[in-house]
Order: structure tokens, then C-alpha cells, then sequence
């Protein structure tokens, strides 16, 4: 009688250790499929925030020459009325 139920406990240890293993398996699965999604989101972003930094780049670029452009335009006209100013009188 004690040879059987231990056999029985036996097997069913197995079949419990086999259920143990299949839910672990599942979870290391399921913990690298997270990791590679992480990996790819990083890479994700990072290309992105290269992409806003060379926008940016550019923009403070086109805004420095526009403000230049501007400065020497309002030296140009300071010195156009100076010279009215000057014929006029």
C-alpha cells in the first residue's frame, strides 16, 4: 500500500515539476521578448532624438543668418537716411 501512494506522490512530483518548468520556461520567454522590445524602443528614440537635434541644428542655423540679414539690412537703411538727411540740408 505505501509503495503505491509513494509512486503515486512520485509521479505526481514529475508532473508538478513538469508544470514548474513549462511556467518557467514561459516567463523567460516572455522576460527576453520584453528585453528585445526595450532594446528597440531605445534605439527607437535615440535615432529620433538625433534627428530633432540636427533639426534643431539647422533652424538655429537658418535663424542666425536671418537675424544677421536683418542687422545689416537696418545698417543699410540707417545709412541710406543718413545720406537724405545729408543732400536734403
Amino acid at each position: 500500500m505505501f509503495t503505491s501512494l509513494k509512486q503515486e506522490i512520485n509521479a505526481d512530483r514529475e508532473s508538478w515539476l513538469e508544470r514548474a518548468n513549462i511556467h518557467l520556461e514561459r516567463l523567460l520567454e516572455k522576460a527576453n521578448g520584453e528585453k528585445t522590445m526595450l532594446r528597440h524602443m531605445a534605439y527607437h528614440y535615440m535615432s529620433r532624438h538625433k534627428v530633432c537635434k540636427a533639426r534643431i541644428r539647422s533652424l538655429k542655423a537658418k535663424l542666425k543668418r536671418a537675424s544677421r540679414r536683418r542687422k545689416e539690412q537696418d545698417r543699410l537703411q540707417i545709412l541710406a537716411e543718413a545720406s537724405l538727411a545729408q543732400h536734403n540740408t
